[in-house]
């Protein structure tokens, strides 16, 4: 019992203890750096993404940068998991501090959701950036800029048109560019059913890309002031049509699954069930990918207006990515980032393999743009010219807005449901979204 309060005996142990403690740290920190390099000495990063497409995107990237870099090769291991799932785990491997990858895709209406605390789980690309931003499209890059530091890098502009099926609306006597306004565009869908009977579009009663797209061309915005302000006249005009166009005019049906952007939807568009459908230039993958019989037979055109001034289209949809804050050489996971993403080369290919709107405004009239690949041969070699022609008239909106979280998860879970399922009045359901949003973004 003597030896037990021993102060020297104590001190040893502590001594010892102590040591032991160091010996494992440093074991680790060794054997993490030595599991970090492959046997022929690249870099292992590890990416989550939610898209498949995506990560096509980057085994192409991950060749073209060990091509380029012959002295900083990585090999890059590409998860792809659901939307949800991934959000979540991301989320709670950042919380703990463990656990997350080097690198990730963040979608446009998540990201708010990183930047709520005070340190912000993603390294600064501000730096690694500059050199490429006089020809990056700058409001894509204020997206996921925060207090002066931009965090993540976009695939595309999202350009938003209007997809036509031309079986369908030849069969209909139609001409798609002949229609400028949401009033032809409705009168053009009462002919189509009349003469076809297929629908002429689908309406979202999960999701919200076609009404933010109506919001957005019109200069408005759900968000004022860091509150919720969806109950606008103009967001009221545009949610009171896509209702219209269901249960007024019997033009359009509830899209599959509630939305169109899943494998259900896609079987039905390519099966003809509808003459058109309105989403952004990103969609043409899922067109390439899901929808092979339609390939040559459909016509992009611009959104109609609701009055003159409006813009013909609209920036929706968004993935930034992102290097994390866990990452295990953060240094090379940012020039990896940002040089597959805004190099020349980068921005080509998120034409070229993913048929999307660059975030590089120079390459939009490179040759490229036109030479043969999957996207021209699906919808023909002047697509890029009329994505082009609505540069100038790209609408957008508060996508990463702090309260835009809050605000949007109101509209997708109460006000666009109760107004397409339930019949509630389209101004009601707004003002009821504003209530319960404001309601908890103060409460905050």
């Amino acid at each position: 019992m003597k030896n037990k309060h021993n102060p020297a005996r104590k001190i040893f142990s502590f001594f010892l203890a102590f040591l032991l403690i160091a010996s494992f740290s440093l074991a680790g920190c060794g054997n993490k750096s030595a599991t970090n390099k492959t046997s022929d000495g690249k870099t292992k990063l590890v990416m989550w993404t939610f898209v498949q497409q995506h990560a096509d995107y980057w085994k192409d990237a991950v060749k073209t940068w060990n091509k380029n870099h012959p002295k900083q090769k990585i090999d890059l291991k590409v998860n792809v998991l659901p939307f949800d799932q991934m959000n979540q785990k991301l989320q709670v491997a950042l919380n703990s501090g463990n656990g997350a990858p080097d690198i990730a895709d963040i979608e446009i209406g998540q990201f708010a959701t990183y930047t709520k605390s005070s340190t912000v789980p993603f390294v600064d690309l501000t730096k690694t950036v500059q050199p490429y931003m006089a020809n990056l499209v700058k409001s894509r890059v204020d997206n996921y800029t925060f207090k002066g530091k931009v965090y993540g890098l976009d695939y595309h502009v999202g350009t938003t048109v209007v997809y036509y099926n031309m079986d369908i609306m030849k069969k209909a006597g139609i001409d798609p560019s002949t229609i400028k306004t949401w009033d032809d565009y409705t009168k053009a869908g009462q002919t189509v059913k009349q003469k076809t009977g297929k629908y002429m579009t689908s309406v979202e009663t999960a999701a919200d890309f076609v009404l933010d797209a109506m919001i957005s061309q019109q200069h408005s915005d759900v968000i004022k002031n860091g509150k919720s302000a969806a109950a606008q006249d103009k967001n009221i005009k545009a949610l009171q049509m896509l209702h219209d166009w269901v249960y007024k005019y019997g033009i359009a049906k509830k899209a599959e699954s509630g939305n169109q952007d899943n494998e259900e939807y896609f079987a039905a568009f390519n099966k003809g069930n509808y003459a058109s459908v309105i989403m952004p230039e990103w969609y043409m993958s899922r067109m390439v990918t899901y929808m092979k019989n339609l390939s040559g037979k459909i016509d992009i055109e611009p959104l109609p207006v609701f009055n003159s001034g409006d813009n013909r289209s609209a920036g929706l949809g968004g993935t930034a990515t992102v290097v994390t804050n866990q990452a295990t050489d953060k240094a090379l996971a940012k020039k990896f980032v940002v040089e597959s993403k805004a190099s020349k080369e980068g921005a080509i290919k998120q034409w070229t393999i993913l048929g999307f709107d660059p975030i590089r405004s120079d390459v939009w009239t490179a040759p490229e743009m036109k030479a043969d690949n999957q996207y021209t041969k699906y919808f023909g070699k002047d697509i890029f010219d009329k994505i082009s022609a609505l540069k100038n008239e790209i609408g957008g909106m508060s996508f990463t807005n702090s309260a835009y979280p809050t605000v949007n998860d109101q509209l997708l879970t109460n006000a666009i449901p109760n107004v397409m399922k339930n019949k509630v009045s389209v101004n009601k359901a707004l003002e009821d979204a504003d209530k319960a949003a404001n309601k908890k973004l103060t409460s905050k």
